[in-house]
């Protein structure tokens, strides 16, 4: 309103469902009134279908005014002007915007008010579409998350990272890759053990060349290849039984929407997931969820889509109500599959997670309906501008991309997917002119254009929702958008030559074999522009093949700012249906802003880029270098002109001179403004320096000559030639010197920088000493800038005093020899020989003498001419030509000046270097590194521990002493004590060990020697020799893992890995796999090498030590062997004890789990055990050599959980029999003759173990463990007995068989379906 100058501004938007219009009234102090009006009757109505303005002086007099309706509560409206808001996609009114009562004299609106009202109305169409886009976008997102957001945490969330989530941490190992690079596996996990070739996993993969078989294998290759059959314990028989069924699906007369195109966009979500990054950001659940639904995502597709059942009314779209009729079918049909027993995947999962799985499934299949698909884009949109993500929003973006994917592979199979898409196109085209339907785009037979089709699609499709991903993974640049450039290039290329049909396409293809148009039409193509259309684009109102054409098309929202505020305050409890659900749930708090705000506003921000580009300006090399150039001039210039010049030329110069006056002023006045405490010595220098160029400038004494100081000034000016004003201008010259010392210490730095730029790309061989290079310490500063003022001082003081001691008092012969003519006027002899002595006289005047060289004169400046009075009679004098005298002072003044500089920046220099060598720049160094190990103890100690020093004075026994402590501080405290080092180091006050701990997301390890106390009584003293061997390997491993080794008890070892939050990550940090693998893969080789080292004899090859005899013979058959236990969860790292002695260590339930989980590998008789919360965090490839040892509870643990093995090494080696074996078939032995019941299932056992595909034989496994945990234990015995006839020596199922046993194979009642251990 304050635009206007009118009382009121109101904002009416229509409700089509209500038929009304409505606005909120909200006044200083009140909190809100709502207003409705019909939208029949009333001038607000009427506007609804004005294309224009309207303006009226006196409201009450319009044909359209209804008292009862327009007028406003406890207000008179007398003058009205009003604008209808429209859609500017569809031009539909959407609202009304009106202004009531002009403030001024006449109180009317003018046409001013008029043109100002009609932007106005437009920025609020604009705004009103935004908020309604994103109420759409957020009812949609509400709508769709609402069957399943109870049951999700926070961990359902992805943070991407900022730039302050960036920086590393206290981690010795520095990541080089990018935010969004694909994590690397451990070598030890990189060789693939199924059947997935490189060919298959690459995006060439052609499901058109491929049998049934041949699919069914490559989806089980996919999953296991992620883990899922291990990881949900998923039957091979089951998953089998599951893709019959969905191939059965699909209709095999749909020549696109087939079991094809479905194991198509499986086969792309493998890809995005493993080779674009998407696997950084997914748990294994999501991973799965998105394969299941690639299957299923058009099961029971007819080949018709949802716009022609919608037509036609049929059973589908009467069923589902015309709403995503093939997607609610597809859904529903997935869950009728999943209901039969023997096809249900899911059937390990619990209550919860079935529920989350469900509604997972359903919103990815609903958000694969073209309609959806603008919405989509905008939600991920969203998604990416505010920094978060939903998994499940990545999930459905990552299926809907791979549904639309054909044009990105390869161009034989883009092409392959185009032609059978065409072919159902038509299929659809003739069924809608059998049944006299409206023709749907590109479906018509007769109009057959394929290239055209496909430039839609890509252009309005498929290209922009890969763009957005790549925006998220970049990965997709490479692997997508450059295949999807080329096939674009290709269609254009058919289409300039005319090619549109398929055949008329595979001719062409057939006689250019050596893909020459594909080398022509890369060519042809413009890679570089994105943004760039060709002429064959189509235009923006053109159909999209596929998409629905009532589809909203929107594009990337756009935030636009209205001039005015739509509300202002907070309104609830209002449901708006034409701007989406629950619109007013929203707090608005927009400001009102009037212009004279808004000008404010507008003037500071002004003055703030004035501010910032004055302040860069003055740190500019540009400026600098000026301003060097500028006091060269300055120094040397006066001089040389009277060297070399002559009188025609001082115009020229003192011009010049002026200019670089008005430069040194206006340096003088940054400097002032900009540089804090620079009214110092410095600036009394540069204030004396600027004002002696003053004195300088001729025509600034030309215009002062009417002064009283003027001739004094000329005196100065001219008395060059005199010694006096040689003095006089020496001491100016040396004023101006003081300028240089400034601009060298400049160049010094500008020159350092320059070559730290030229350092930062070479190998620098001591990183701390290019640090401490270009980063002087206070004292460091203080001390240069002490010796440099000294220096300026005593050379000043010094040309100064011998300035003014310098004196002649020799009587000059020519003053002497007009005193002698003035003594004898009469005599000619004294003239005669005045005038034969001086050849330089130009003029005289005395004793009847009235001489003057006019020309001469006329061409010497005023300081090459030298006037004599006599003493005696003041009216003789003569005056002498200098030039010469004048040239050679010159030159003596510009050596002078030269040596000077020369000597003040030698003896700077000189009198500085010392100093920093041997006292600066070692405290420096000692300096930097104190301030290193504050901010990142455990990294810079590495880079300290290397460095080398050559020199033996007392700062570097300082310096190397202070390394050394701190590689002490390293040891002793470790990861857990960082905090502490740093937190001291950067205090300058007392020290304060104690510390509040900080609660992490970790890893832990516990690495324990096995039957160390027997090794302890036979080694004695040298046990310590042992341990540390042990010890050296295990942390060898750890670090270079990326972890820290932690405390040191004895035989055990606690080892710890950080897990970084808020990055890349869910807030527990499960989703960094690599570090998972990495430190798995860690403490296998741990077991390895200690393994390998064999009997204790040959681990103490390096010492022999003198075993005492009576432990000898046994100790040399003792080998050395570890055990582990790994588990992720959180502890509170911090220190444990006093300010006397303090440990630094981790406190939680979950390093107890982890040392009990070590404790337990006794029990299960394997050398690592870990639990499902660590299982969970592995990549996909890993999980798949995992295997289940049990369900258990630990002492301090609430929850049970399951535990895991991991083999590294292939099945076959267990098939070695242990010396029981014959007791273990005794044992789990059953009457096989009369097992009439088993014994379908026995036969399906020994088939599958007999199989030489290991997945085949795990699933045996997986099975076995089942029925364990399902309590049939008399299933599991036969499970038991034929796993161990062909892997006898399997420890895990040989104590289970041990455990269960013991009960007879019978499960007893009261057991709850896991072990309960009690012991620490």
């Amino acid at each position: 309103a304050s635009f206007l100058c009118a009382e009121k501004c109101l904002l009416f938007i229509k409700d089509s469902k209500k038929r009304n219009l409505y606005t909120f009234i909200k006044d200083r102090g009140s909190n809100g009134e709502k207003v409705v009006k019909p939208l029949q009757r009333g001038i607000t109505a009427a506007m609804l279908s004005e294309t224009s303005g309207y303006s009226i002086n006196k409201a009450t007099q319009a044909r359209q005014w209804l008292h009862e309706v327009d007028e406003l509560p406890n207000f008179t409206t007398v003058s009205y002007l009003a604008w209808p808001i429209r859609d500017p996609a569809t031009s539909k009114s959407i609202g009304v915007v009106e202004f009531r009562n002009k403030r001024n004299g006449s109180n009317s609106f003018d046409s001013n008010d008029m043109q100002l009202s009609r932007v106005i109305a437009l920025q609020l169409s604009h705004a009103v579409i935004y908020f309604k886009q994103n109420e759409i976008i957020d009812g949609r997102t509400q709508a769709i998350n609402q069957a399943y957001e109870d049951n999700l945490d926070l961990t359902e969330t992805i943070h991407l990272p900022s730039e302050s989530e960036n920086q590393s941490s206290f981690s010795p190992i520095r990541s080089s890759r990018t935010a969004f690079a694909i994590p690397s596996q451990p070598q030890i996990f990189s060789e693939r053990r199924t059947s997935v070739t490189v060919s298959d996993i690459a995006w060439g993969y052609n499901v058109f060349s491929k049998n049934e078989l041949e699919l069914t294998m490559h989806a089980i290759d996919i999953f296991d290849d992620q883990g899922l059959f291990s990881r949900f314990s998923i039957p091979m028989t089951t998953f089998v039984h599951f893709i019959d069924e969905i191939k059965r699906g699909y209709d095999s007369d749909a020549p696109y929407h087939n079991s094809l195109h479905a194991f198509d966009v499986m086969h792309v979500c493998y890809l995005l997931i493993t080779k674009c990054g998407a696997e950084k950001y997914l748990e294994s659940f999501n991973i799965l969820s998105i394969l299941v639904a690639a299957l299923a995502h058009d099961l029971g597709h007819d080949g018709y889509n949802n716009t022609f059942h919608q037509q036609i009314s049929s059973e589908l779209a009467m069923t589902y109500n015309g709403i995503s009729v093939l997607e609610n079918y597809s859904a529903a049909f997935l869950f009728r599959i999943l209901r039969k027993k023997e096809n249900n995947i899911f059937a390990r999962l619990n209550e919860d997670d079935m529920k989350k799985m469900k509604a997972r499934l359903i919103e990815m299949i609903m958000d694969t309906d073209a309609a959806h698909h603008y919405n989509l884009m905008n939600r991920f949109q969203l998604g990416l501008d505010t920094k978060k993500l939903s998994r499940g929003l990545l999930s459905s973006m990552i299926l809907h991309v791979s549904d639309v994917s054909n044009p990105t592979r390869p161009g034989p199979i883009a092409r392959e997917w185009a032609y059978v898409v065409q072919t159902e196109f038509f299929r659809q085209g003739d069924k809608e002119k059998e049944l006299r339907l409206k023709k749907s785009p590109f479906m018509d037979r007769d109009d057959e254009n394929l290239p055209q089709m496909q430039i839609a699609f890509i252009d309005a499709v498929v290209q922009p929702i890969f763009r957005l991903m790549a925006d998220f993974m970049p990965l997709i640049e490479d692997n997508c958008l450059k295949p999807l450039h080329l096939n674009k290039a290709f269609w254009h290329n058919m289409m300039q030559r005319d090619i549109v049909k398929i055949d008329d396409i595979k001719s062409f293809l057939d006689c250019h074999k050596n893909d020459e148009v594909f080398d022509m039409a890369e060519s042809d193509y413009n890679f570089g522009d994105r943004s760039e259309r060709s002429d064959h684009s189509m235009p923006d109102n053109s159909p999209i093949p596929g998409i629905p054409a009532d589809a909203k098309l929107k594009g990337k929202p756009e935030r636009r700012v209205s001039m005015i505020a739509l509300h202002d305050g907070t309104y609830t409890n209002e449901e708006d249906p034409e701007l989406g659900h629950s619109y007013y749930d929203r707090t608005y708090n927009i400001r009102r802003m009037s212009l004279k705000q808004t000008m404010t506003e507008s003037g500071k921000g002004a003055c703030c880029m004035v501010h910032s580009g004055l302040n860069k300006l003055l740190d500019s090399p540009a400026f600098q270098s000026m301003t060097f150039l500028a006091t060269i001039y300055a120094l040397f210039a006066f001089d040389l002109n009277l060297a070399i010049g002559s009188k025609a030329t001082d115009p020229v110069i003192d011009y010049i001179t002026f200019t670089v006056f008005a430069i040194f002023v206006v340096e003088l006045i940054l400097s002032l403004v900009f540089i804090s405490g620079y009214i110092q010595f410095f600036f009394w220098l540069d204030i004396v320096a600027t004002i002696s160029l003053f004195f300088e400038i001729g025509f600034f004494l030309r215009i002062t000559s009417n002064m009283a100081f003027a001739n004094d000034l000329a005196l100065a000016k001219a008395g060059r030639a005199a010694k006096a004003g040689a003095r006089a201008g020496r001491i100016a010259s040396i004023l101006r010197l003081i300028r240089l010392v400034k601009i060298f210490k400049f160049a010094k730095l500008t020159l350092g920088r320059t070559r730290k730029k030229e350092s930062e790309n070479n190998d620098a061989e001591d990183e701390i000493e290019n640090d401490l290079h270009f980063s002087m310490s206070i004292v460091g500063r203080r001390m240069t800038e002490s010796i440099t003022k000294k220096v300026i001082i005593a050379v000043v003081l010094m040309l100064i005093m011998f300035s003014f001691t310098e004196g002649d008092y020799t009587p000059d012969a020519r003053q002497l020899q007009l005193d002698s003519i003035a003594e004898f006027p009469d005599s000619i002899v004294p003239r005669l020989s005045f005038f034969s002595s001086h050849d330089n006289i130009i003029a005289f005047s005395g004793v009847g003498i009235d001489y003057a060289d006019n020309e001469r004169i006329g061409g010497l400046r005023e300081g090459e001419i030298l006037t004599f009075n006599s003493t005696l009679d003041p009216s003789i004098s003569a005056s002498f030509d200098v030039y010469e005298d004048s040239v050679s002072q010159a030159w003596d003044s510009v050596i002078t000046t030269a040596f000077v500089s020369l000597l003040l920046a030698t003896m700077g220099l000189l009198f500085s270097r010392d100093a920093y060598k041997m006292v600066i720049h070692p405290i420096e160094k000692m300096k930097f590194t104190v301030q290193q190990l504050s901010e990142n103890p455990l990294l810079h100690l590495e880079k300290i521990k290397n460095r080398n020093s050559s020199e033996s004075n007392e700062t570097d026994m300082l310096e190397q002493a202070i390394t050394k402590m701190a590689a002490l501080l390293r040891v002793g405290f470790g990861s857990a004590g960082a905090e502490i080092i740093a937190k001291n180091l950067s205090d300058m006050g007392e020290l304060n060990p104690m510390i509040p701990g900080v609660r992490v997301n970790a890893i832990f390890g516990f690495c324990d020697i096995r039957d160390f106390t027997f090794a302890t009584e036979g080694l004695q003293q040298d046990v310590m020799l042992f341990v540390n061997k042990i010890a050296e390997i295990t942390h060898r491993h750890v670090v270079d893992s990326g972890g820290h080794p932690n405390k040191n008890i004895g035989d055990a070892f606690l080892l710890v890995w950080k897990l970084k939050s808020g990055k890349n990550t869910n807030s527990s940090g499960d989703l960094q796999r690599t570090l998972f693998d990495s430190s798995l893969k860690c403490m296998q080789k741990v077991i390895e090498d200690v393994r390998n080292v064999g009997n204790l004899g040959s681990f103490l090859k390096e010492k022999k030590s003198d075993i005492s005899p009576p432990w000898a013979s046994s100790l040399r058959n003792y080998n050395v062997n570890v055990g582990v236990g790994l588990h992720k969860g959180w502890a509170i790292e911090g220190a444990i004890g006093s300010k006397v002695k303090i440990d630094p260590s981790y406190l939680s339930p979950h390093v107890n789990i982890t040392s009990r989980l070590e404790a337990a590998t006794k029990r299960y008789r394997v050398p690592l055990l870990m639990s499902d919360a660590f299982f969970g965090g592995l990549s996909g490839s890993v999980q798949s050599k995992c295997r289940r040892c049990d369900k258990v509870s630990f002492k301090g643990c609430s929850d049970p959980m399951v535990i895991y093995h991991h083999d590294t090494f292939s099945l076959k080696k267990l098939e070695k029999r242990p010396n029981n074996y014959d007791n273990l078939l005794k044992i789990t032995s059953w009457d096989n003759e009369t097992d009439t019941e088993n014994k379908g299932l026995i036969d399906d056992i020994i088939s599958k173990l007999n199989s030489q595909n290991e997945l085949v034989q795990r699933e045996v496994f997986d099975a076995l463990f089942n029925t364990y945990l399902d309590k049939d234990w008399k299933r599991c015995k036969i499970y038991c007995h034929l796993w161990i006839e062909h892997f006898p020596s399997d420890p895990v199922v040989n104590r289970m068989i041990e455990k269960l046993s013991a009960e007879n194979f019978e499960c007893p009642p009261s057991w709850p379906g896991f072990h309960v251990f009690m012991e620490k």
